[in-house]
């Protein structure tokens, strides 16, 4: 039987793989500010942990620890569906663009001969098993990738430092367009790649244990936090240890740093193992999301008995789209960037959660009128 909560600390672990699946595509950011670019990730840590912290109002105003009662408490049985309908395309997009990301690491870093429909079937199946086990043995598998993620970094940091030599001077100058130039970056940076995308998160939240809810908010800011370090450490390396020319190649930063670490015939391709523990932490994310899009599938009719059908459709679907539509990754990059991260991302990260909040808070309000006006009356 499939245990239904985890602890805080899993959920961290879970936040921590989460964010950091999104150093498959940051590397844009470093193409448009350079030498920079470590500055609007400073900005996007505390707009971050803000974001998330308007989205626990939804579970705070409403009084309840299970998403679907929440969201039905704040706006009603019959907008939660609509909710739930778009939020279920919306998480499924996200998977879409990951499952694309993965195809085009690891058919150019890893296995250049293999078909992108291998790729994507290998990756899926990891996928839906995790997602089919349930949450508990996603939190299982994700602490143990954070530590093989965290003690790889650290062996990594050591050998970058013994082998290579920091130019400091790469950093400068400072802010050579002003603090306003780094606003707007930071803001998407903070409900989208690399620190937001959070709210499938929140939908994960209900299964932390009754009695850890309280701190378990704190857990997560710290998680973001964490992650927005690392970032910040990993952007500010590319700098130090990279020609300016580099910087501009590639989209993940990480991959490019490590490729650094060459010892002649001894200590070589290290970026190798980087890409798998990328892949581990993607598995971790794109399980998350499909548990996140069958919790929008149950908000409009429940689903519990046809887990592995409804996990097998949606898998089966994703390869069929991707294998008919396959744009070009660069232009799918770009689309990204000056589309779907500023006019997508931001409605449904930003303004829809936001709006939900308020209902909620003016639902509460009335709560508190009526209780008050009933006390009257007896």
């Amino acid at each position: 039987m499939e245990k239904k909560y985890i602890s805080k600390w899993q959920f961290f672990t879970l936040i921590y793989a989460y964010i950091l699946s999104h150093e498959l595509t940051r590397g844009a950011y470093i193409y448009y500010y350079r030498h920079s670019s470590w500055i609007p990730i400073l900005l996007a840590v505390p707009l971050s942990c803000l974001l998330f912290f308007i989205y626990s109002f939804i579970y705070k105003n409403s009084g309840s620890t299970d998403f679907k009662t929440a969201i039905e408490k704040v706006l009603g049985k019959f907008f939660a569906k609509i909710f739930f309908g778009i939020y279920f395309f919306y998480f499924l997009f996200i998977i879409i663009l990951k499952l694309r990301d993965v195809g085009e690491l690891v058919q150019i870093y890893i296995m250049q001969e293999s078909s992108f429909l291998m790729i994507y079937g290998f990756y899926l199946f990891a996928a839906v098993y995790c997602a089919i086990k349930g949450i508990e043995v996603i939190a299982r598998y994700s602490g143990i990738v954070f530590f093989i993620t965290f003690t790889s970094f650290i062996l990594f940091y050591i050998l970058l430092f013994l082998v290579n030599e920091p130019d400091y001077g790469n950093l400068l100058p400072f802010m050579p367009d002003g603090f306003l130039h780094y606003v707007n970056p930071a803001l998407k940076m903070a409900y989208s790649v690399p620190l937001g995308e959070l709210f499938g998160m929140l939908v994960i939240f209900q299964h932390v244990r009754p009695e850890q809810k309280k701190k378990d908010f704190k857990t997560a800011y710290i998680g973001i936090a964490s992650m927005g370090a690392m970032m910040l450490l990993i952007s500010l390396t590319n700098i130090i240890f990279l020609e300016p020319e580099v910087l501009i190649l590639g989209y993940t930063p990480i991959i490019r740093l490590w490729r650094r670490i060459d010892v002649e015939d001894f200590i070589q391709r290290l970026d190798i193992i980087v890409i798998n523990i990328l892949i581990m932490n993607l598995i971790i994310k794109t399980s998350v999301l499909l548990i996140a899009t069958k919790a929008m599938a149950d908000g409009i009719k429940e689903t519990k008995k046809n887990k592995f059908l409804f996990y097998s459709v949606i898998a089966v679907t994703f390869i069929i789209l991707l294998m008919v539509f396959v744009p070009d990754y660069t232009e799918l990059i770009n689309l990204r960037y000056k589309v779907f991260i500023p006019y997508v991302k931001s409605v449904f990260e930003v303004f829809i959660p936001i709006l939900i909040v308020i209902i909620s808070f003016l639902r509460k309000k009335n709560v508190k009128a009526e209780e008050k006006q009933l006390e009257y009356n007896i």
